[in-house]
């Protein structure tokens, strides 16, 4: 398997997230696969995702559904891990579409599915992936603007094998534009709420070295083609409903995508972490005014929204604490 590091980052041929038209009209409401869309705007539990040519229903911080376009016919995916080794046993299910009444069929498993999503999760905790779920929950509307100043767009991004918990909007407001939402800022957010997690490998030196590299490919040429990737995916889920059409998102601002660290639950001032924030601070320095990397404390047992005031800058991060 191909490094990051033996990747091409002037030439990676990144295939953008979106559905096909077939796809998407599917998930319209004569297609096949209205019910799941149906569905997951009837439970705030539940978060779809676009990805190429397939979509996944998030459950959890895991996945639910995976509805793959790729190949014709479209295949039907759930995480058996789930159900290994114990029981209860998964439902027999449609392993492809082939009309309404499959998706039907998977609709109407989604609790038992849940179930045993729950079950297994009792006994593996479920880390980071929960709170990035929780997160994206609180910071998304699908009848309007979200209720501060990010706006969760997607979870669990790759490019060239640099890999990110979330892509987000960040309000700007302007003269012209008092809530922010016509031109935002394009922001990638890595979570953390483990302490090992932020050392090592895919610790927080990594993910500012990845930002670094993404930001700094072609002369930003890669920031922009990420830029209209994503221009593309909010319009294709204001179209299907997923994002309200009240936004009034035009197209992101010409500002280099900063990098926003979230920490759920954990103290920044602990000194195991001097060496990782050092990382960053080397990547960041290095970069000077061209890029800006952001903290933010979160504590679970309060809740998930992100607002702006609630960041703060590598120098400010000790001083702001949990």
């Amino acid at each position: 398997m191909t490094t990051k590091q033996q990747v091409n980052l002037n030439t990676y041929p990144k295939i953008p997230r979106l559905l096909a038209e077939p796809m998407e009209a599917a998930l319209s409401p004569e297609g096949d696969l209205h019910p799941v869309l149906v569905a997951v705007a009837k439970d705030d539990r539940l978060r779809l995702d676009i990805r190429d040519r397939r979509f996944n229903v998030y459950y959890g911080g895991g996945n639910l559904m995976l509805v793959d376009g790729r190949k014709s016919p479209w295949a039907l995916h759930f995480d058996k891990k789930y159900f290994k080794g114990g029981t209860p046993k998964p439902p027999t299910l449609p392993p492809q579409l082939s009309s309404i009444d499959d998706a039907d069929d998977w609709v109407l498993a989604f609790p038992e599915l849940i179930a045993g999503m729950d079950k297994w999760w009792k006994q593996h905790p479920k880390g980071e992936r929960a709170y990035c779920q929780e997160m994206a929950a609180a910071n998304s509307r699908m009848a309007g603007p979200p209720p501060a100043d990010y706006l969760v767009l997607d979870l669990e991004y790759q490019w060239a094998q640099r890999r990110l918990d979330m892509i987000a909007a960040k309000r700007r407001p302007t003269k012209k534009d008092a809530t922010g939402w016509a031109e935002p800022d394009l922001v990638f957010v890595e979570v953390k709420s483990e302490y090992p997690a932020c050392y090592g490998k895919s610790g927080l030196g990594d993910h500012a070295r990845d930002y670094r590299d993404i930001i700094t490919a072609s002369d930003g040429q890669r920031v922009r083609d990420i830029k209209l990737e994503y221009e593309n995916v909010i319009a294709q889920k204001t179209r299907l409903g997923l994002l309200g059409g009240s936004l009034g998102f035009r197209c992101f601002s010409p500002a280099v995508p900063e990098l926003l660290v979230v920490f759920v639950d954990l103290d920044p001032n602990v000194s195991k972490l001097l060496a990782p924030l050092g990382e960053v601070r080397a990547v960041s320095d290095g970069l000077g005014n061209a890029a800006h990397v952001r903290f933010m404390c979160l504590d679970s047992k309060k809740d998930y929204v992100m607002t702006a005031d609630g960041t703060v800058s590598l120098e400010g991060l000790v001083d702001k604490g949990t």
